[in-house]
Parts: structure tokens; C-alpha cells; sequence
């Protein structure tokens, strides 16, 4: 399986989310970076600390970048992932220097439960989580659609009452791609 994929030039797809910069800094390009990673990758985390940011790293919380003062820190980018103990959180700030440094519009990840299935944050970052019930939850499934120049969600309700358990499909969210920031 790919470790990143590239929709329609603009769209960049990973599972965890984007990595700190001091990974790739030295390519001519992004692209070239996740093109030098090991395949195959037997040890990601030892291997390739680019590919670990791309599996691993997670979107930072309002909280996260409060100072002990209570004060949102806007100059931090990458910081120490706490709640898994490796790769790193991730900032608004690094997201928006990421999509200006490779050209993209938007990140599609996975890799956190969301409760309906998908969640979007600072504007051009969609997590999506497509499998429902996950380890005994409540939470919705969801899944994407890139057409007609648009990112759809497709949030996919588990109906306990359908005894083959079909999902039942509700267009839920759209980013339109005229609403881009870079």
C-alpha cells in the first residue's frame, strides 16, 4: 500500500498526518522526500522519521498550545505528542507552512476516531474515520469523494434495526475547493 497519495494535484492523502519540515528540508521537493523513504519499510520508526510523522502525527488541540499562563502560543508549529507518546502534534500554523511549501490545497488523513465519522479542522484539514462502532463505540463511519472539483464526506450510519447491518449513506460535509486557503 502507498504510505501517501496525491488527488488531482491538490489533495494530499496520508494516514497520521503531516510531518516536521527538518525531515524533508533537504530535497529539492516533498515529493522527492517520500520517494527517498525505504520500500520496503520493515522498521518505520527507526528507518524513516518522515514516514513515522506520516503514520503517526496527529492534529494539535486548542489546548495543546496553551502556555502555563492559559495563553495560546501561535508561534509553535510542531509539538511532543503527550496522548500517544510518539511523532508529534501538529499546529494550524505548521499545517498552513506545509500546504504553502508543497503547493496543496487540503490534507485528508485517518487514523483518529471522529464520532460522526469525520471532522474538519483549520479550514482545509479533514480527518475521516470509516470504520463504525470502532472497539465497541458509538461512533459513525465516513468516507470521501473528490468530483466535480469538490471533497464530499459520505457519513455512513450503522442502523442497528436492518438485521444485515447495511449502511444507510447521508452526505454530510463538502469542502469546496473556490473556499481554498493556502
Amino acid at each position: 500500500m502507498p504510505l501517501t497519495a496525491v488527488v488531482d494535484g491538490r489533495i494530499f492523502c496520508t494516514h497520521g498526518g503531516i510531518p516536521n519540515n527538518r525531515f524533508y528540508e533537504n530535497f529539492t521537493s516533498f515529493e522527492n522526500a517520500v520517494n527517498a523513504i525505504p520500500n520496503p519499510l520493515r522498521d518505520p520508526e527507526g528507518m524513516s522519521s518522515l514516514a513515522w510523522d506520516l503514520m503517526w502525527a496527529d492534529p494539535a488541540r486548542s489546548g495543546d498550545v496553551k502556555n502555563a499562563a492559559g495563553d495560546t502560543q501561535l508561534e509553535l508549529t510542531f509539538i511532543e505528542n503527550t496522548r500517544r507518546r510518539t511523532s508529534c502534534l501538529f499546529t494550524e500554523k505548521a499545517l498552513n507552512n506545509f500546504l504553502k511549501r508543497t503547493g496543496y490545497q487540503y490534507v485528508i488523513r485517518a487514523h483518529e476516531c471522529q464520532q460522526n465519522g469525520f471532522k474538519i479542522q483549520f479550514e482545509c484539514l479533514l480527518t475521516v474515520f470509516s470504520s463504525s462502532s470502532y472497539c465497541g463505540g458509538t461512533n459513525s463511519a465516513a468516507c470521501i469523494l473528490v468530483d466535480d472539483d469538490k471533497i464530499r464526506t459520505i457519513r455512513l450510519d450503522k442502523d442497528s434495526k436492518q438485521p444485515s447491518n447495511l449502511a444507510r449513506t447521508s452526505s454530510s460535509a463538502s469542502i469546496n475547493s473556490s473556499n481554498a486557503t493556502s
